[in-house]
């Protein structure tokens, strides 16, 4: 799923009308997952000069690159991480974020066919190659996309009347623009 998504989907399911603090540690959880590749695009297409080809047929599957993006999408780490915030500290915001986190992958886990992590670092290098994809049209992502894009919109009216401030509401419909234009882009064209 593409890192908007799971912003959306993560803040409506983890979300307490009471408590709209925590949307910030389940918006952190579900962007966290994504942030090693933001790094890795960066360094590589502005830094390194890499060609896009390049990037991602060979640069995104070398290890040091894989080992990266595995810390942040390992399940046992996260789980540890739970531990620590339910028993050690009783902090509903460790918790709202690891449970975000885990979220996070098991979505990524389901929409990710040739591209996923070794989601049991580090105790194995098992990587899940799910029969769908969300990008690859040789994996149905013609059909997942759709369904993703609606899944959003659905939580983003949820979520929208959950919103206090009007600048989270901006966002929310910024996020949703923004996925919309992508989809067209890379979906439509």
């Amino acid at each position: 799923m593409v890192t908007q998504s799971h912003v959306v989907l993560n803040i409506t399911l983890l979300s307490k009308r009471d408590k709209p603090f925590l949307h910030v540690y389940a918006f952190i959880g579900a962007v966290l997952p994504d942030l090693p590749m933001f790094i890795f695009f960066a360094i590589e297409t502005f830094i390194l000069k890499t060609p896009q080809r390049e990037l991602w047929e060979t640069r995104y599957f070398m290890e040091a690159w894989q080992t990266f993006f595995d810390l942040f999408n390992a399940v046992p780490l996260i789980l540890i991480l739970l531990g620590i915030g339910y028993y050690l500290l009783n902090s509903e915001r460790i918790v709202v974020l690891a449970w975000s986190l885990l979220l996070h992958c098991g979505f990524d886990f389901v929409t990710h066919h040739d591209d996923g992590h070794h989601h049991l670092f580090p105790l194995s290098d098992y990587v899940f190659e799910s029969p769908i994809s969300y990008w690859d049209r040789d994996h149905h992502a013609g059909i997942v996309a759709p369904i993703e894009r609606l899944l959003m919109l659905i939580a983003s009216v949820y979520l929208f009347r959950r919103l206090k401030t009007r600048i989270a509401r901006w966002a929310l419909i910024a996020i949703n623009v923004l996925f919309l234009g992508s989809y067209l882009l890379f979906f439509l064209r």
